[in-house]
């Protein structure tokens, strides 16, 4: 091994055990052994049987409500408004992104709800019950699940679409790649789509796992106090490796094969952390292809003009940030599938996201501050500069509304000849 390698490997291997230090090995960080259900025809019985996995892997530590929280869903329009058509004609399944829980889609799922859709969400293995599920855990077993939340739903509806966020929009993606533009889904609506993480060293993250066989607290990139009821905070490496091999692998079915002509919508922030938001409008110019496809680029920058282009793949409408009165400074990874009025993640929400100040009590408290247009804390990006000053990472989407109108009307012009 060349002598700046061989240094490089020591230093990263330092680096990694001191940081896992900051945090202690907890019963949450091991993994609870218990199998994930698979969703199937019979929904209210995959759900049972979620909900019995989580009260157990989490062992009365959890209180109901969240246990509730964290469980796939299924909505069913309203008869008086929809009319009582069984089956239901529209549907649309719901898939969530890595460390998160079906809670993430509630506030999209409420909206295709009012719209007369039939709504069901999946929870991927690993999620929804504790941190260490997700040590042993392999992409496989995320297919798989996409794969049966998918059969088992599709032919029952008239209309099907998939709504994935981040690693979920990786699977759809990866789903529909596999099976060679299935003609009986009719859309996908991606929100921060996970086509690449947005680091250079995402490799790394399967050898920092295997590395944490031998150094348990090595396992882990973050072992946090896990205070968020509906995700975990705490992110062992290998779930980064898991995620880092499914996008690779279907970046590879992209490149060979035909560009994706299954209709798309597309939502991402320009100053995602999580995911790279570049190559994401590259995917969307370049191995998409339908008139019909829609993407919206939020952005904060203060010299940009909102504006529809067009490349290839279809059209991309940025949109410039415009919330100073909130005082948000940008929209993150995990903001935008979340309206300002949800009661745990919105605007006025239990919840407040200041990871990034977890060993540091000033700016935590801080950034646990209210905040508004005159505040120093500002809401934005967990990459965001704020002159010093905390930002709370923004989880919360200000323009939701307007997304879910964009999200429909692309739906709407799907079915126009």
């Amino acid at each position: 091994m060349p002598y700046h390698l061989n240094a490089f490997v020591w230093l990263l291997f330092f680096t990694l055990t001191l940081h896992a230090c900051n945090g202690s090995i907890e019963s949450r960080h091991k993994p609870s052994n218990l199998k994930t259900p698979l969703p199937e025809k019979n929904f209210t019985e995959y759900i049972n049987k979620t909900k019995k996995l989580i009260e157990t892997a989490t062992k009365g530590k959890l209180k109901a409500k969240w246990i509730e929280a964290r469980l796939p869903f299924e909505f069913k329009p309203d008869k008086k408004k929809c009319g009582n058509f069984i089956p239901y004609k529209k549907g649309v399944l719901l898939i969530h992104g890595l460390t998160d829980s079906p809670y993430i889609l509630r506030d999209i799922g409420n909206e295709f709800k009012k719209n007369c859709y039939w709504v069901r969400s999946i929870l991927l293995p690993g999620h929804g019950t504790i941190p260490g599920d997700l040590l042993n855990i392999k992409y496989s077993k995320w297919i798989a699940a996409t794969d049966a939340g998918i059969k088992s739903f599709k032919k029952i509806v008239d209309e099907f679409y998939i709504v994935g966020f981040s690693t979920g929009a990786s699977l759809t993606l990866h789903h529909v790649l596999r099976k060679n533009d299935p003609k009986d889904i009719n859309g996908l609506i991606l929100i921060s789509p996970g086509i690449k993480e947005n680091t250079p060293l995402g490799f790394l993250a399967g050898w920092i796992g295997t590395l944490g066989k031998y150094i348990p607290r090595a396992s882990w990139l973050d072992l946090l106090p896990d205070k968020d009821k509906v995700k975990y905070e705490s992110f062992p490496a290998n779930a980064g490796a898991q995620f880092h091999y499914l996008t690779k692998e279907m970046r590879g079915l992209a490149n060979n094969e035909q560009t994706i002509k299954t209709p798309i919508f597309m939502a991402i922030s320009s100053t995602d952390a999580t995911v790279d938001p570049l190559i994401t409008k590259d995917f969307f110019c370049n191995h998409t292809q339908n008139p019909k496809n829609f993407m919206i680029w939020y952005t904060g920058e203060a010299n940009f003009k909102a504006k529809n282009t067009v490349c290839l793949g279809g059209t991309i409408k940025t949109k410039k940030i415009s919330d100073k009165t909130m005082g948000i400074l940008n929209y993150s990874h995990l903001s935008l599938p979340v309206s300002p009025t949800n009661h745990y993640y919105g605007k006025s929400g239990e919840y407040k996201n200041c990871l990034a100040y977890n060993t540091n009590g000033k700016h935590l408290k801080l950034c646990q501050q209210k905040i508004n247009a005159n505040s120093k804390v500002k809401y934005g990006e967990k990459n965001d500069k704020n002159g010093g000053y905390p930002v709370r990472r923004l989880t919360f989407n200000p323009d939701f509304k307007n997304m879910m109108k964009d999200i429909f009307s692309f739906i709407y012009n799907l079915k126009q000849s």
